[in-house]
């Protein structure tokens, strides 16, 4: 088996990852915009994070509080209680579904890559991989976030223990969800292997599998420092 590595591919592939990077970043916080502009929030983009304003219903429960903040704080009734937590309630289950936004655009923009070569493997085999089909190979490894995600939590606890193993989006939509907090990191994050374990070993071509796999390596760290510590913050502050 050829295993070489292809200089010229290499650098094709590596700034194809390196741009994805920085796609799917700005694609993901995009996914949490969508879902807060469709509660009617304001929201404020950034180069790795987004911002909404809960407006009239935050103030609301903040007012109310300053006027009852001893019943609150004693469980005791007031007039406003039922208005107060069912105030409280909306607006942790509107910052949970804020929360899904995000994994759930990576997620289906992965699902829709990894449709395209399904539907398509017949011909892939037949005749190699296409410019649709390449496309379908970096949508489907959006779900490499997955893995990243859980890979650099766990490492994050081993080289420096603090007891917290998970982090991101989707250690918060396990315990929105009253679930275990790795529910959700450990549960995408194999997934997202699987998926990328077969993207990879099931329509990338032996020949240049290899360079392929350097190049994610090469191509995903370069571009997340560039977009997340120098292009980025210049770009979208």
């Amino acid at each position: 088996m050829n295993i070489r590595i292809d200089i010229k591919n290499l650098l094709i592939f590596s700034l194809a990852f390196i741009l994805f990077t920085a796609i799917g970043t700005i694609s993901h916080e995009y996914g949490h915009i969508i879902v807060a502009k469709s509660l009617g929030y304001e929201t404020t983009l950034h180069y790795g994070s987004m911002n909404y304003d809960s407006g009239e219903l935050n103030d609301n429960l903040i007012q109310i509080y300053n006027q009852h903040e001893t019943e609150i704080k004693n469980n005791l009734d007031f007039e406003k209680r039922n208005e107060y937590e069912t105030g409280i309630e909306r607006l942790k289950s509107n910052g949970l579904l804020i929360t899904i936004g995000g994994p759930l655009q990576t997620i289906l923009t992965g699902i829709i890559g990894l449709i395209i070569l399904l539907w398509r493997r017949k011909q892939i085999r037949q005749n190699g991989l296409k410019i649709i089909d390449w496309l379908a190979v970096f949508l489907s490894l959006f779900w490499l976030r997955e893995v990243f995600n859980l890979v650099m939590s766990v490492g994050r606890e081993i080289l420096s223990p603090n007891g917290t193993w998970f982090g991101g989006d989707e250690k918060n939509i396990s315990q929105g969800f009253e679930l275990w907090s790795g529910t959700f990191p450990i549960l995408l994050g194999l997934l997202g292997l699987l998926i990328s374990i077969f993207v990879i070993f099931k329509i990338i071509p032996n020949k240049i599998r290899l360079t392929f796999i350097l190049s994610g390596f090469l191509g995903g760290i370069i571009g997340f420092i560039l977009w997340m510590n120098i292009i980025g913050p210049k770009l979208i502050p």
